[in-house]
């Protein structure tokens, strides 16, 4: 490892650690704000590398760099969801939770650098379950079509690449074409745990299932994902 790189190595570990000690609710919000503010800086720098690694075709460097890039990310939003909740917004909180485990364990994908990042997602996995009440997971149940590769472009059961894995700094992932909306299910583990019923309609208005507040059905959102209408549908339908 050459010293520029050692340097930005070392520098990217204290910055981590700095932030680290805002990883709870009892902090200062206007210095975890400051810290976000910080990361999101940190954030830049990498992308800068990496771009500068794919240009020079170096994977290696590539995916370490997109691990640092999603321990950054994971950090950044596990402190704005300590902020958020201080705030009375658990359901915003609660994305940015799963944005933070999502994160955590993308950097153990990412670059077998990053394997201890798994204790961090485990951590987060146990503030769901202290901090946050039970929630019901949906799930959208697709026709598709086509489905080709992010990497390559080409379609995904002709290319050699795995969904999930790293290549020059990017994670593979299917983009599909051609989809058809099928049904929507209550599922216990769900791929996206953002996707989950919000409310369900009581006397009077709708009980937010986060707050347990009973609103006004004109004062919730008009534009809700069709993931979640239906899903409150069908589990109207399974309590009556």
């Amino acid at each position: 490892m050459n010293d520029d790189k050692r340097t930005f190595v070392e520098d990217f570990n204290a910055s981590i650690k700095e932030a680290e000690n805002f990883l709870t609710i009892a902090r200062c919000s206007e210095l975890q704000r400051k810290a976000i503010a910080s990361l999101d800086e940190l954030r830049v720098k990498v992308r800068a590398l990496k771009i500068g690694a794919i240009a020079e075709r170096d994977e290696y460097l590539a995916n370490l760099l997109l691990g640092y890039q999603c321990v950054v990310e994971a950090l950044a939003a596990e402190i704005e969801m300590w902020i958020l909740l201080k705030e009375e917004n658990p359901d915003a909180a609660w994305d940015k939770l799963v944005e933070a485990q999502m994160s955590s364990l993308a950097a153990c994908r990412a670059h077998p650098g990053f394997s201890h990042v798994g204790h961090h997602y485990q951590r987060l996995e146990t503030i769901e379950t202290l901090v946050f009440p039970p929630q019901i997971f949906v799930s959208s149940g697709m026709l598709v079509k086509r489905q080709e590769c992010s990497i390559c472009g080409i379609e995904y059961e002709d290319c050699g690449h795995l969904i999930g894995m790293p290549y020059m700094g990017e994670f593979c992932s299917v983009v599909a074409r051609e989809i058809e909306l099928d049904h929507v299910a209550i599922v216990e583990n769900p791929a996206d745990k953002a996707c989950r019923i919000r409310e369900f309609d009581v006397v009077g208005g709708v009980r937010n299932r986060m707050t347990w507040r009973v609103e006004e059905k004109d004062t919730v959102e008009e534009m809700r994902p069709v993931e979640q209408l239906r899903a409150q549908a069908i589990l109207l339908r399974t309590r009556t």
